[in-house]
């Protein structure tokens, strides 16, 4: 925490009451929270990483959507992949979160279509074929069988 604030310009505050003990700090939780707001908005994030990296504070950017394509470290890792879908051609996917040397899951199964499982879950929970029926007509839920075979 103390780097933090050396990083920040600010090292009185590692003396400050309010942040000078773990228990201070979490009393004064918004005022931090708000100091640190403030601090941030001051330098683009490219800025503050390399700040931090310096001052041994542990940060990274955050990404969009878009740039988390391009990360750098997920390239490396193989973080995606590229999978055909059933009904949707080819998309990107993450791989599963961990490897292991030996016994490696190889199945893949794409998530569901809108209501693709719906009737199948509604039936498995006790509802007779009417009661679905009777969801479905109401929009409650929508039999979306038919849409994994297009």
């Amino acid at each position: 925490m103390f780097s933090f604030f050396d990083a920040i310009a600010r090292p009185e505050l590692k003396s400050d009451p309010r942040f000078a003990t773990v228990a201070a700090r979490f009393a004064n939780v918004s005022e931090f929270f708000a100091l640190r707001a403030k601090a941030l908005a001051a330098r683009p994030s490219a800025e503050w990483v390399s700040i931090f990296d310096a001052h041994d504070v542990p940060a990274m950017a955050y990404h969009t959507l878009d740039s988390v394509l391009d990360d750098p470290h997920l390239e490396d890792a193989g973080f995606f992949e590229m999978k055909q879908h059933p009904t949707e051609g080819r998309i990107r996917n993450m791989r599963l979160p961990n490897r292991w040397s030996s016994q490696m899951r190889d199945d893949w199964v794409p998530a569901p279509k809108l209501g693709q499982d719906s009737v199948a879950v509604l039936a498995e929970a006790g509802l007779d074929a009417d009661a679905i029926a009777a969801m479905i007509a109401s929009g409650a839920t929508i039999d979306g069988r038919a849409q994994g075979k297009e």
